[in-house]
């Protein structure tokens, strides 16, 4: 698949060294496959010399290469526009977009991440120019995604599944025996929930992605080195509540209680112990690794105190009816409210 691009395409271009660029790469791979690592070798090579070299490091990630990554690039790019308006930069990212969507007919469009918390992850990660090691390889044949979530929590999914080992209808762990029905219970409740659960992940994202852009670019609202026990206080309340311990929490040790708290492989099926355990070693060695995991359970525990706060007596409009006071006769002999009256009405009536 070459690159499909008409005359009137790169006319469009307001720079003639961008148009030039995208031309010779045109030519240059006029008659072979383009490939996402061709794809980015040709942009290393015509179009990374045309904006300064601050910027670079956009295109030098080491980062798997994928037609993903290639839209990524052309998005950081205009992402930097933030930070001063370089029309030149928007053009590259432009013309970088165009490879990516006309290399094949109709045009490509970028496939979204599972989840879109993953997505924003990488990239503030990218305009802040640090290197995210997103695969974990215990092997050649086996590669782990550490941003694979259950679509129902924050958990690791088992493998070949979508959903995790708490939420798998079929799949009780094997802590709690063989009784099914608690799992689908469990199975259950997370389904029904779902939307709202999506809803709560979208609005902590939403507040803290604005508050990295409107702070040109600040890493605070990203799992810190240091202070996280402010930061888990101020940012994942609930987590910080579901901690318990919190004095016994350091620098040092928050990672390793977090994932105890949220991902621990106890009682799981023995392929899915050892990708729990690979994963959370990994996340302990790259801590900051592990915000997409905190924003999908503090979003999942912000939903579940909604869900709770409708239940039962809790519920707005809960309980029995209120009875309309009703009022006494004028010509009842029992109207007297003095100690008394009711005897007294009790021998009226026996009269």
């Amino acid at each position: 698949m070459p690159l499909y691009l008409d005359d009137e395409f790169i006319e469009t271009f307001v720079y003639e060294e961008v148009a030039v660029a995208l031309w010779a790469i045109h030519l240059h791979v006029e008659d072979v496959a383009v490939t996402p690592a061709l794809a980015l070798r040709l942009i290393r090579q015509y179009l990374q010399p045309l904006i300064p070299p601050e910027h670079w490091y956009v295109l030098n990630q080491k980062q798997p290469v994928t037609w993903n990554r290639i839209w990524m690039i052309s998005s950081e790019l205009a992402s930097l526009l933030g930070r001063g308006n370089d029309p030149l930069l928007f053009e590259v990212g432009n013309a970088i977009e165009l490879i990516h969507s006309h290399t094949t007919r109709p045009p490509r469009e970028y496939t979204f991440a599972t989840v879109i918390e993953v997505t924003y992850f990488l990239s503030m990660c990218g305009q802040l120019k640090i290197p995210v090691q997103s695969q974990i390889r215990p092997d050649r044949e086996q590669r782990i995604d550490p941003f694979n979530f259950c679509s129902l929590c924050w958990r690791q999914p088992l493998p070949g599944r979508k959903l995790c080992a708490h939420h798998a209808p079929s799949t009780p762990l094997m802590a709690e025996g063989a009784d099914k029905r608690a799992a689908a219970a469990r199975y259950k409740s997370g389904i029904r929930q779902k939307e709202q659960f999506d809803k709560a992940v979208n609005r902590i994202l939403t507040k803290e992605v604005t508050e990295f852009h409107e702070g040109l670019f600040t890493p605070v609202v990203l799992f810190p080195e240091q202070g996280i026990a402010a930061w888990l206080t101020e940012r994942r309340p609930l987590l910080w509540q579901l901690l318990g311990e919190q004095q016994e929490l350091n620098d040092g040790n928050a990672v390793g209680m977090l994932l105890d708290l949220l991902h621990s492989p106890d009682g799981l099926p023995s392929k899915a112990y050892q990708i729990y355990r690979q994963i959370n070693q990994h996340l302990q060695k790259h801590p900051l690794l592990i915000w997409p995991m905190l924003i999908r359970a503090e979003g999942w525990h912000r939903c579940r105190e909604e869900v709770r706060g409708q239940w039962g007596g809790k519920r707005s409009g809960a309980g029995r009816p209120v009875q309309p006071a009703i009022e006494p006769s004028a010509t009842s002999p029992c109207t007297d409210q003095q100690p008394g009256a009711a005897r007294g009405c009790a021998d009226h009536k026996s009269q």
